[in-house]
């Protein structure tokens, strides 16, 4: 039975789920991350239109859910015009994504210029370091870095 993790993607930071469930199949999961959506929404529409749930198998995502998609309050919208508000929602999540990895960006450089300078900086920002850690290199890579130094 393969382990199912979800991710939230609200445009401005992804929330993971840290333990994931074993479903029999992927049809089981994708109901089960169907329902969640719907359970998340409700009420909320308006406010979560935007939102999508990734599910990913065993560490590889399979799916996308947009919460637009699945909004009933939609249903009485033409269909030419309910694609737009689809895509028009798709478009303003990307767009706040985007716009949320350009702030990160734009904090970590001036933390570093900071931190060059010997001045202080903000370390932290809701639990997650300002400078991020440099990318996880191989094992196989490190050693033939080490070997080449020596």
């Amino acid at each position: 039975m393969p382990l199912y993790t979800f991710e939230l993607q609200d445009g401005e930071r992804a929330v993971g789920d840290e333990t994931g469930l074993w479903f029999a199949d992927r049809e089981r999961a994708l109901d089960h991350a169907h329902d969640v959506a719907r359970e998340l929404m409700t009420a909320r529409e308006v406010q979560t239109r935007t939102w999508r749930l990734d599910v990913y198998e065993d560490g590889r995502r399979v799916e996308e859910i947009s919460f637009v998609h699945l909004d009933v309050t939609l249903d009485h919208l033409a269909p030419t015009l309910r694609t737009s508000v689809e895509r028009w929602c798709d478009t303003l999540r990307d767009f706040k994504q985007v716009m949320s990895t350009a702030r990160v960006t734009v904090r970590e450089s001036r933390a570093l210029v900071a931190r060059s300078r010997g001045k202080p900086y903000l370390a932290a920002v809701g639990g997650e370091p300002t400078i991020r850690p440099p990318p996880h290199r191989s094992t196989a890579r490190n050693a033939a870095l080490r070997k080449r130094e020596d």
